[in-house]
């Protein structure tokens, strides 16, 4: 039995690999999640195989699970999502805009994509048919670097290694995502630095979490702590 790092108030994290975590736990509902990209540009995974890891993880799938949703970037290869099961089957692509785009070289990067396998979620008031689209007007504070030179704050793709977590979600697009395709459970295989169970805690899911670096383990449960203050 797997020990949890953190365990309050239905929100769970467990610091391990998520291919020895997956099969002990009820997988009861929504697996949404941000897995290493095929074409990451972070030092510390690019000795990983993204297209392996990802394999694994879906192998570690039961059959029973409902829906799984994969975050990527824009600019990922859909070729990476080959082996996710046949029992969930494909459902839709989700768009997740930025308001005020980057650039990745000549790439102008508008967002990320979000697709969504399995059945679809209970049909409940204001969630009568599934969109397609969220816009994210900001990031999150947690994750601006300071430039020193221009005095203020910004975002982006360079020097990840001043930024709490080199690869963070935007929180309005995990919410939104939460919020459509999720009934009662959210469970992360590479949670990070928790902004899927904060979403999934703010509309009243139970949610797990699942993260093999202790110190990003660290990050989520301090960021939970401080949105129970902030609330």
């Amino acid at each position: 039995m797997i020990k949890p790092y953190y365990n309050h108030a239905g929100i769970t994290i467990y610091h391990g690999d998520c291919r020895d975590v997956l099969p002990t736990l009820e997988l009861e509902d929504l697996i949404l999640t941000d897995p290493i990209w095929p074409n990451n540009s972070v030092g510390q995974y690019r000795a990983l195989n993204p297209y392996h890891l990802f394999s694994e993880m879906c192998n570690c799938l039961p059959s029973s699970s409902k829906r799984l949703v994969i975050h990527l970037g824009c600019d990922s290869d859909p070729r990476f999502l080959s082996c996710v099961p046949s029992f969930l089957p494909f459902l839709r692509v989700c768009w997740l805009d930025y308001a005020r785009p980057s650039y990745k070289g000549r790439l102008l990067y508008t967002g990320d994509i979000a697709y969504v396998f399995g059945t679809p979620p209970d049909y409940i008031k204001g969630r009568q048919v599934m969109a397609g689209m969220c816009r994210s007007s900001r990031s999150d504070r947690l994750f601006h670097r300071h430039n020193v030179d221009r005095k203020k704050d910004y975002t982006g793709r360079c020097g990840a290694d001043l930024m709490p977590h080199p690869t963070p979600r935007r929180l309005e697009h995990v919410r939104w995502l939460v919020h459509q395709f999720s009934d009662t459970q959210v469970v992360d295989p590479f949670c990070g630095s928790g902004t899927s169970l904060i979403a999934a805690r703010e509309h009243g899911r139970r949610a797990i979490g699942i993260e093999i670096e202790e110190k990003y383990c660290e990050i989520a449960v301090k960021r939970l702590a401080q949105e129970v203050l902030l609330l």
